[in-house]
């Protein structure tokens, strides 16, 4: 079934169309925070690529309908949140100088649109102002200082916290058997038929002998991984990015031994595995930093939630 394109037709309409009554439309007021007006133009410019993406999504107007009510609602909030954040840190008194805000857009123009030409055709493509791409950035930018003075440096993690959920959530860090290996690709279309399979016979003998198979993969080798010796690194048995045939190659063998030579669709294959580990949950030190990064996450939305929460509590805040 086709995706249903007015849903996209109407995403484009809401950015391109300069009639009278697209006009009073964007520039409508969709929420009052305190002093300050959030427009419908904002909503939609907080939301465009949701939308878009709904869009594409979108099998029907119906769907669509539904999915960006939800997208818009949920823009909103976060504007209202941002512009919360953003009253708060100028009611003590914080501002950012010109010539810094100057200094980071400009880097950040050419960071993303490579040119001030291209960056100005976007803007006239969105319908949008040089002002207000600056007062949205300049208003990220205090949303962020807010956010690492505010939640960042109150958070603590004590390593006791990090041992109790690892020890909660052992099953989660569990892992397969483990085997690191290097492979040697003699590819069929590079070479006559039949021609792979005599060419790695006589590697096979030479890695038999003792030669170095880093430097053998560097020289007979077809795949991309030649400038590092044919190093595939670690593989576990329960991933499936490898050829069923060389994998169980893989796990047939132990640390140090060569395969036979595995034919696959006229490419040969040499392996040699260099290390095995068997399956096991994996060791504190190896997670440590993962479920700190969890736990911080988490601690950061704990805060942050409350701290609007607080903020929202003494605002004035209507919807239109």
């Amino acid at each position: 079934m086709r995706r249903f394109r007015i849903s996209i037709l109407l995403v484009a309409f809401l950015w391109s169309s300069t009639t009278h009554a697209a006009l009073e439309l964007v520039n409508g007021i969709s929420a009052v925070v305190n002093d300050s007006a959030i427009t419908f133009m904002e909503v939609q410019t907080f939301s465009k690529r949701a939308l878009e993406a709904a869009a594409r999504r979108s099998r029907t107007q119906a769907d669509f309908d539904g999915e960006s009510l939800k997208i818009t609602k949920a823009a909103l909030e976060q504007l209202i949140d941002r512009r919360l954040i953003v009253q708060e840190y100028k009611s003590t008194g914080g501002a950012i100088s010109e010539s810094a805000v100057d200094d980071i857009l400009k880097k950040q123009i050419k960071r993303e649109f490579g040119d001030p030409i291209t960056f100005s055709k976007m803007l006239r493509q969105a319908g949008r102002t040089y002002e207000s791409y600056r007062k949205e950035e300049v208003d990220m930018l205090i949303f962020g200082l807010m956010v690492r003075n505010k939640i960042a440096q109150e958070i603590v993690i004590s390593p006791k916290r990090i041992e109790r959920l690892y020890n909660q959530d052992q099953e989660k860090y569990r892992v397969g058997e483990r085997a690191k290996f290097r492979m040697i690709v003699v590819e069929a279309s590079r070479h006559a038929r039949g021609e792979p399979r005599k060419i790695a016979e006589q590697v096979l003998v030479k890695a038999r002998a003792g030669e170095d198979f880093a430097k053998l993969a560097n020289e007979f080798s077809d795949d991309a991984r030649i400038t590092k010796g044919g190093d595939r690194g670690w593989i576990e048995d329960k991933e499936t990015s490898l050829a069923k045939e060389l994998k169980a190659a893989v796990f047939s063998l132990q640390a140090g031994q060569v395969s036979d030579v595995i034919e696959l669709g006229g490419t040969a294959f040499i392996i040699k595995v260099e290390e095995r580990k068997p399956a096991q949950i994996k060791p504190i030190t190896e997670v440590r930093v993962a479920i700190e990064k969890q736990l911080r996450d988490q601690e950061r939305d704990r805060l942050q939630t409350a701290w609007l929460k607080r903020l929202r509590k003494k605002a004035f805040i209507a919807y239109f």
